[in-house]
């Protein structure tokens, strides 16, 4: 089964003029201009075509003429930590991405690196991309050209690898000691960001879960790692994306031929359903004295939102965080004119942790963290009481119409691989593929109709006080003392600019 979206800016106009204002009403439509001339650069974006074979398998093939001679080729499998549900499993949804790369085929049993003696050639660079989460395991790899037979032979070297690893004893050994190094350089990062999860978003995916562990990797059996690989690369939890100047009808053959016959190993059973953030259990505030980092952050985590599937109604959810952060930057950069460029500003998680996550961070100095976290604090309860001016709102508005429309410009240049990263988190999340084209025009429609006023809502809506959580990492707080929170639950309290605006107990 399959479906096409085909994006046209007509389309998108259309149906947003019928959107309901928020706050004024919407402009008169023209009634003498003449219609505007095509622009050239809409031609760059073909047909999105999106489907699902009988067994599971999704795809998404964006045709798109840009800079890249080549293709970009993505893959996901849903799973990652989360599926490590049984005794001896810890680190080898990791472990088995790195096998990927390494282990023979059932067809070419006796051929090390079998991935990459075959991708190598065809692709630029070599094909050693992969990356595991919480929930999903994802390759990607560019080619260099866009010649079909070698978009076959790099299909079919896919379709080998979510089906037919051998898992010799040899490669497995190899990527064991691999895995165990890699997370060794990670752990002392990630104990840090894992005491911050904990704190403000407690029950989330990646607090329940010691998603860098890896105690099993260097014992595990090869029966338990094949079990785990044959429970994770099935064609329910697949899904690929083909980004570059091809002809779909061709690409979707292609995609047929090789992942249409394929059958999971074994009986199909779900996934885990993802743990939820126990809202009532986040902290108020946290600390870190390692030194790691110097910063000061305010966060408001909640359970991930269910995606809207019409593109309309995604497209504005992310227009309006997208005027919001926008806003709220710059009353950061007002709030702090000395910080250098990404020193200060505001940050949505959208999902990707396991919860939606906002927060607002500045860096700080050994000594000046108070001052910060009270500069933060009042911005938020400033917010919360009145939400923003006019003035600000139209700013926020015009700055996010600016950077869509020189994204759009920019999107020439832009590879196909990354094209393809984006849009398959986008596809596996639900979310519907808006090309950037019509993301701009929806933006220049719909934007203007949405004033301050919608922008206090959304904030009303989005930020809860009794669920905010201050967090500051310093070398200058106590390591590992109590009384640190002490001090940063004070800060806010103590300064003159934030009367009445007292951290939660």
């Amino acid at each position: 089964m399959r479906t096409a979206w085909l994006v046209t800016l007509g389309a998108l106009l259309s149906a947003c003029i019928a959107l309901p204002a928020v706050g004024q009403s919407a402009p008169p439509p023209p009634t003498d201009a003449a219609a505007p001339a095509p622009d050239p650069a809409d031609a760059r974006w073909g047909t999105v075509r999106q489907g699902r074979l009988p067994n599971g398998v999704r795809y998404v093939i964006v045709p798109r003429r840009s800079e890249d001679s080549g293709i970009g080729l993505y893959m996901r499998i849903e799973g990652g930590f989360i599926a490590e549900q049984r005794p001896g499993e810890r680190g080898l949804a990791h472990l088995i991405e790195h096998l990927v790369f390494t282990s023979p085929t059932t067809g070419s049993p006796d051929d090390l690196y079998h991935f990459r003696h075959i991708g190598v050639p065809m692709s630029y660079p070599a094909p050693t991309a992969g990356t595991t989460t919480w929930d999903h395991s994802d390759y990607f790899m560019s080619t260099r050209t866009r010649d079909p037979q070698d978009i076959d032979t790099l299909l079919g070297l896919f379709r080998e690898a979510v089906s037919d690893l051998t898992l010799r004893a040899d490669a497995v050994d190899l990527e064991r000691a691999e895995v165990v190094r890699e997370m060794a350089d990670k752990r002392p990062g990630n104990d840090i960001h894992a005491d911050y999860i904990a704190a403000v978003a407690p029950g989330s995916p990646n607090d329940v879960m010691d998603a860098q562990n890896s105690d099993d990797v260097p014992t595990a059996s090869i029966d338990t790692i094949r079990a785990l690989y044959h429970r994770l690369y099935r064609p329910e939890h697949t899904m690929i994306v083909l980004v570059g100047d091809v002809d779909a009808d061709r690409i979707e053959q292609l995609v047929e031929r090789h992942f249409a016959r394929w059958t999971g190993m074994g009986a199909a059973a779900p996934l885990p359903p993802p743990p939820t953030i126990q809202a009532d259990r986040v902290q108020p505030v946290s600390h870190s004295a390692s030194g790691k980092r110097a910063i000061a952050m305010m966060t408001m985590a909640t359970p991930t939102p269910p995606t809207p599937r019409d593109p309309m109604a995604y497209a504005r959810q992310r227009l309006m965080d997208a005027v919001v952060i926008q806003a709220v930057n710059t009353r950061l950069a007002a709030a702090f004119p000395g910080a250098s460029p990404g020193a200060a500003g505001m940050h949505i998680e959208q999902g990707e942790l396991g919860q939606r996550l906002i927060m607002l961070w500045n860096g700080v100095t050994d000594g000046n963290w108070r001052p910060v976290i009270g500069a933060i604090k009042q911005l938020t309860c400033s917010l919360s009481r009145s939400g923003f001016t006019a003035a600000e709102w139209q700013a926020a508005r015009a700055a996010v119409l600016e950077t869509l429309r020189r994204d759009r410009d920019a999107m020439f240049a832009v590879t196909n691989i990354d094209i393809a990263r984006q849009f398959g988190a986008a596809a596996t999340m639900g979310a519907p593929v808006i090309p950037p084209d019509a993301r701009h025009a929806l933006a220049e429609q719909w934007l203007p109709m949405i004033d301050h006023r919608a922008g206090h809502i959304w904030w009303r809506d989005q930020w809860n006080p009794r669920r905010e959580h201050i967090r500051v990492e310093s070398a200058a707080l106590p390591a590992g003392d109590v009384d640190a929170n002490a001090m940063i639950r004070a800060a806010p309290d103590a300064s003159p600019a934030t009367p009445g605006c007292a951290v939660r107990g």
